[in-house]
C-alpha cells in the first residue's frame, strides 16, 4: 500500500507544475500541501487580469486639462503635463498607488492654475495665495505655495519693497499706517523693516507737508488752533510718526490772519448764538455760545470781543 501512494504523487506534481519546477523539485520529499500550492500558483498565472483600466480619456473646457475614467468610471483630472508624463491612453493599466498620486498631483495642479491666475493681477503674498485657495475648496495648498516658493512666484521681501514703494508714492501713506497693512498681509517684522527701508525720512517729511496742505486747504471757517488740531489728527490717521509731524508743524505756517480768525469766528458764533437764542433766554444763548466758541479753539480775546458786538447790535 505505501509503495503505490508514493507512486501516485509524481503524476499530480506533473499536472500542477511547469517544467522549470520539474527540474528543482525533490519528488520523494514533496507532500500534497506542494501540490496543492503549486496548482494554485499555475492557476492564477493564466487567469490574471489588470484590475484598473483606463477606459476613456476626455477633454475638459477648462484649457488643457483632461478627466481620466478607469473601469469605465471618472478617477481624476490631469493637466496636460501629467497626461503626457504618465502616458494616460486608452487601455492603460494602473495600480492603485498611481491612482492615488495622480489624483493628488491633479488636483494641485488644478490649483496652481488658480493660483497663477490670481497671481496675474498683481503681486501677492503667501497669505493672501492660501485665503484665495481655501476660499475656492483646493486641499493641496502646501504643495502649490511650495512650488510658487521655488518658482519665486511669492517672495515676502520683495512684496514689502513693492507694496512700500507704491503706498508712499502713490497714496501719500506713512511708515505706521504702511506696516500695519503689510502685517495684515501675512509678513513678519523682518519682512516688513526690510521694505521699509525704501521710505526714507525725507520722503516722509514731504508727503507729510502734501497732505498738510491739502488739509488746509479744507480747513475754512475754523480757528487756528481747531486747524492744528485737524492736521495732528489726519497725519497720525495715514500713519506718520509723532516727530515727523512735529517737524512739519514747524516748517510750515499753519496760522491764518488774525482778521481771517475773527471772521471765522462769527460765521459760527451768529449760527451758535441763533440755535440757542430760540428758548428766549438771552443770557443763557451768551454763554452758551461762549462756551461752543472755545471749544471749537477760539481765544477768549476773540470771543468776548465778538459778544460785546453781538450786545451792541441788540
Amino acid at each position: 500500500m505505501t509503495k503505490r501512494k508514493e507512486s501516485s504523487l509524481p503524476n499530480l506534481v506533473e499536472l500542477g507544475s511547469n517544467k522549470q519546477e520539474k527540474k528543482t523539485i525533490d519528488k520523494k520529499n514533496i507532500t500534497l500541501e506542494d501540490v496543492k500550492q503549486m496548482t494554485e500558483k499555475t492557476d492564477s498565472d493564466s487567469s490574471t487580469e489588470p484590475e484598473f483600466v483606463i477606459t476613456k480619456v476626455q477633454t475638459q473646457k477648462a484649457k488643457n486639462r483632461f478627466n481620466v475614467y478607469v473601469n469605465d468610471e471618472y478617477a481624476f483630472a490631469v493637466d496636460d503635463s501629467l497626461l503626457i508624463k504618465y502616458r494616460l491612453v486608452k487601455g492603460k493599466e494602473l495600480d492603485e498607488e498611481t491612482i492615488e498620486e495622480l489624483k493628488v498631483k491633479g488636483e494641485m495642479g488644478k490649483a496652481y492654475q488658480a493660483a497663477l491666475h490670481h497671481l496675474n493681477f498683481k503681486m501677492r503674498t503667501e497669505k493672501e495665495i492660501r485665503e484665495y485657495l481655501a476660499k475656492k475648496e483646493y486641499e493641496q495648498i502646501d504643495g502649490v505655495i511650495e512650488q510658487l516658493k521655488e518658482q519665486g512666484l511669492i517672495d515676502e521681501k520683495a512684496y514689502a519693497k513693492s507694496f512700500v514703494r507704491t503706498n508712499f508714492q502713490l497714496k501719500t501713506e506713512g511708515p505706521k499706517k504702511i506696516e500695519r497693512s503689510l502685517y495684515a498681509k501675512g509678513l513678519t517684522p523682518d519682512e516688513i523693516a526690510y521694505g521699509l527701508v525704501e521710505y526714507s525720512d525725507e520722503d516722509q517729511l514731504e508727503n507729510a507737508k502734501k497732505l498738510t496742505e491739502k488739509t488746509l486747504n479744507r480747513q475754512h471757517d475754523k480757528s487756528n488752533r481747531e486747524i492744528e488740531r485737524k492736521i495732528r489728527e489726519q497725519l497720525m490717521v495715514k500713519g506718520f510718526d509723532r516727530e515727523i509731524i512735529s517737524q512739519v508743524l514747524e516748517d510750515m505756517t499753519l496760522e491764518q490772519p488774525a482778521e481771517d480768525e475773527y471772521d471765522a469766528l462769527v460765521k459760527q458764533g451768529d449760527k451758535a448764538f441763533q440755535r440757542y437764542s430760540r428758548k428766549g433766554d438771552k443770557y443763557q444763548a451768551k454763554q452758551k455760545t461762549k462756551t461752543f466758541l472755545y471749544s471749537k479753539g477760539y481765544p477768549f480775546s476773540l470771543i468776548d470781543q465778538f459778544l460785546s458786538e453781538k450786545e451792541g447790535d441788540q
